[in-house]
């Protein structure tokens, strides 16, 4: 039988480090003031930890030149079954939790903020001969932005629930832009990823396997679609607003909606996420 984290913690010399998120590939704990430890789910191997420490290498060398931290490794290890790493604490608060507090013109400056720096995502130095994610799924590559598209959607398709598949297959086909230059993209980029100090950021968390190489402009329209309540339960509507008026102000409205729709047809195969579900049974429910 494989350690649990209770396990894995006392090995490390940290038995009561506290749980400072979880998602569906890892749990992170704090060991202390600078460091985490991000313990893998049971049945992780060792090489793909090994493959997102490289990628956290490569983003880390890329993004020198920006104004918010990345994530890197320090350490990769396996012990008692269970594969681990050892990081860098980041600095900050997850915006998240900011936007259950903060108010007035602070709140407008984090918000703002929290959508600008989508734009610097962008500037990472990352390059790949074709579209696709960064880990894994080399059958994803492809040659062509829309055949990515259709592609992804496949492979949601093949695991996404029953009563959904009928609109995740309308969504096979749907006409989004090819982009003029092709980027990074997080794909993730939501309040929850993103950690803050006042109305600045500070961080941006969790590259993996959603990043891909693509239009950057998906990070954008992700940024405002992932506002929406299901998601983001503390964002206003008044927050939803000020984020249309951004994408307004930077010509990214006319292919926002079936952006959105792509999205929620893409995170289709994450039904153990019920508050994403939920919104992905709303959006795809629209015409």
């Amino acid at each position: 039988m494989s350690a649990t984290d209770l396990d894995l913690l006392a090995y490390l010399g940290h038995p009561k480090a506290i749980l400072l998120g979880a998602g569906g590939e890892a749990r992170v704990y704090a060991l202390d003031d600078a460091r985490v430890v991000r313990i893998l789910r049971a049945g992780a191997a060792l090489a793909d930890a090994e493959q997102r420490a490289s990628l956290m290498a490569e983003i880390q060398t890329g993004a020198r030149h920006l104004t918010f931290q990345v994530p890197s490794v320090d350490s990769v290890q396996a012990w008692n079954g269970r594969v681990f790493s050892v990081e860098p604490r980041l600095s900050g608060q997850p915006v998240s939790q900011r936007l259950g507090s903060v108010s007035g013109t602070e709140r407008t400056d984090l918000l703002l903020n929290y959508l600008n720096v989508v734009g610097q995502i962008r500037t990472i130095s990352i390059d790949r001969p074709s579209y696709g994610p960064l880990l894994g799924g080399a059958e994803l590559h492809k040659r062509e932005w829309r055949s990515f598209l259709r592609a992804r959607l496949e492979r949601s398709l093949a695991s996404c629930p029953t009563d959904l598949r009928p609109a995740v297959a309308a969504m096979r086909d749907i006409d989004l832009p090819v982009p003029s230059q092709a980027a990074l993209v997080h794909m993730d980029y939501f309040p929850g990823n993103v950690l803050s100090q006042g109305s600045s950021v500070t961080a941006v968390l969790d590259f993996g396997p959603s990043t891909i190489f693509g239009d950057p402009r998906m990070d954008a329209w992700s940024a405002v679609a992932y506002l929406d309540t299901e998601i983001s339960p503390d964002a206003t509507e008044a927050d939803r607003k000020l984020a249309m008026g951004w994408l307004a102000k930077h010509n990214l409205t006319p292919h926002y909606p079936d952006a959105k729709r792509w999205l929620a047809a893409y995170w289709s195969f994450a039904a153990d996420d019920q508050a994403l579900m939920s919104w992905c049974r709303r959006i795809l429910a629209k015409r």
